[in-house]
């Protein structure tokens, strides 16, 4: 496990840092983006603690999603 800080997760994930603060659930737990669920790492238990993620279980979903979606022929 390498824990990431939001910005980084950000650009492994292609989205801003403010959508994935805007998608924390409502407990900390989780953030749901591109319809998986990513666990969240607060840093402390105050509201304003910075937030880590798993490189690792970012990586497994972007995997998990290039095999659902295949790439659009144009």
């Amino acid at each position: 496990m390498r824990l990431i800080f939001i910005r980084e997760a950000a650009t492994l994930l292609g989205v801003g840092a403010s959508a994935i603060r805007r998608r924390v659930s409502s407990d900390r737990q989780w953030v749901e983006i591109y319809g998986g669920r990513l666990r969240v790492y607060p840093m402390d238990s105050t509201p304003t603690s910075h937030l880590r993620f798993d490189a690792d279980e970012i990586n497994r979903l972007l995997i998990r999603l290039r095999k659902e979606r295949p790439p659009i022929d144009r």
